[in-house]
């Protein structure tokens, strides 16, 4: 009976009628089932070599089979599989894996026994497929956009539609944001030197957000459920704190040459590279966490990502110079 998997698992998109024979077979006798049936594959790149249990041995190119005497049995041939998936393995997950072991199509096995294999044209097509919807959500814009291969052919009502949400919700970070700058109204009239590194910190949050939440969403997906996470965010703040680190001794370098303020200098440092730390947990966990909750980490990298973390690198900067100065 044919197994139903879920959409977008190596389980559904993998082609089950592939080549496979067994290791006691000649090279001859290979060819001639290959000739014989081959109208019946939808995969015929390469060759699996199956136990009598229908466990994975072995592959084979079918260019091999032209390379070697006849007489001679298909398990002299073939080469250890190097990598496979498991059906219930993501889509996405399957088409890094053969990336990563160098491989044109991957075997699906499940309970060691091999029930297909995904070819490189799929994989090709999961690879394109998933860079699309990350630069989509990552922009902000709804991934049905995808539906359509051509922009101009979008309706224009349903192409507002895919876009306006976000940007509605930047709208709002916007409000919020500014009515936070508001209440830091008299540490602004005192030292108006804060207010000009307000641009610099919205950059901060947005560069250092969008490099960490993209390498994270590209880890994510080509590494699965292997990723240690706990130990990537550490490492990634590790990251962080050293870039903080350079910002704010230029920072203070700068201000310190302009306009010969070396405490104000200093403030302003503090305060970029604690902007920093916060812009590193709010991307990293907002990725973090939406992947935990099983949906697409990408999602958390778009917009909804950078208002955060605008608002919350604003808030610690003015804070903590407020703090400092008044």
């Amino acid at each position: 009976m044919k197994k139903n998997y879920s959409e977008d698992t190596a389980g559904n998109v993998s082609v089950k009628n592939f080549f496979h024979t067994t290791p006691d077979k000649t090279i001859k006798h290979v060819i001639k089932e290959l000739s014989v049936k081959k109208e019946t594959y939808e995969f015929m790149d390469y060759g699996y070599i199956l136990n009598k249990n229908g466990g994975l041995v072995g592959v084979f190119s079918m260019g091999d089979l032209f390379r070697f005497p006849q007489n001679a049995h298909i398990k002299k041939i073939m080469h250890k599989p190097t990598s496979y998936v498991s059906p219930d393995a993501s889509a996405e997950f399957a088409a890094h894996e053969a990336i990563r072991s160098e491989v044109k199509a991957i075997p699906v096995v499940e309970k060691g026994k091999m029930i297909g294999v995904i070819p490189p044209k799929k994989i090709l097509h999961i690879m394109h497929t998933s860079s699309q919807e990350d630069f989509m959500q990552m922009a902000g814009i709804h991934k049905s956009h995808l539906e359509y291969e051509d922009t101009m052919k979008v309706p224009m009502f349903r192409a507002v539609l895919h876009r306006a949400p976000w940007l509605l919700i930047g709208l709002a970070g916007i409000m919020i944001a500014a009515g936070f700058i508001n209440m830091f109204e008299e540490a602004l009239e005192e030292y108006l030197i804060l207010a000009f590194f307000i641009p610099a910190i919205v950059y901060l949050a947005d560069a250092l957000g969008s490099q960490h939440v993209t390498l994270c969403v590209r880890d994510l997906a080509s590494h699965g459920k292997s990723l240690d996470k706990a130990k990537y965010f550490f490492k990634q703040t590790g990251i962080a704190v050293f870039l903080g680190l350079i910002i704010s001794v230029s920072t203070y370098f700068a201000v310190l040459i302009f306009w010969q303020e070396p405490f104000v200098g200093i403030v302003i440092a503090i305060s970029l590279f604690l902007s920093a730390m916060v812009t590193n947990l709010t991307s990293l966990s907002t990725a973090l966490v939406i992947d935990k909750m099983g949906k697409d980490p990408a999602f958390g990298s778009g917009p909804f990502a950078t208002v955060v973390s605008d608002i919350t690198s604003i808030v610690v900067y003015l804070g903590v110079a407020t703090l400092l100065l008044l």
